[in-house]
């Protein structure tokens, strides 16, 4: 038997989640009264966005989805672009004068909605396949 995964709110104003079928519990107040499944789900993770979504106070939370909106495609359009040239984001954040910057290149990630890869990661990857060489502690030039 597969698990159902339930969106529960509580008379209280707090939105849980559960996957149990009977009596459930509000995990803010206790109680098990004044609570109704408002919504099921397959899978954990849409539960869990769900109860992230239900509890954001109404009066930032339309502001709040639109942001989260606009980074999710922000993310899709720039893999779907750049997948195929990881590298292309070092280049981006290059200066005119040829100069990587790590306070530049993590600038550039956070602008592009880049949160899962680190700078220190495209940097390494760069000076092992000999891309660049580091000047100082925290600036690089492209050998080729």
């Amino acid at each position: 038997m597969d698990l159902q995964y339930n969106l529960i709110t509580c008379g209280c104003g707090h939105s849980f989640g559960s996957t149990k079928m009977t009596k459930n519990y509000c995990t803010k107040c206790g109680s098990s009264t004044n609570i109704k499944t408002i919504q099921h789900f397959d899978n954990a993770g849409e539960l869990s966005s769900a109860v992230s979504l239900a509890n954001i106070p109404k009066e930032i939370s339309k502001e709040l989805v639109e942001k989260i909106k606009q980074k999710e495609m922000k993310q899709k359009s720039f893999s779907m672009k750049k997948s195929s040239d990881p590298f292309n984001i070092l280049k981006m954040a290059t200066d005119k004068n040829g100069d990587l910057n790590k306070n530049s290149l993590d600038k550039k990630l956070t602008d592009e909605g880049l949160l899962e890869i680190t700078s220190e990661y495209l940097i390494g990857q760069a000076e092992m396949q000999g891309l660049l060489v580091r000047v100082n502690q925290n600036t690089w030039n492209w050998l080729s």
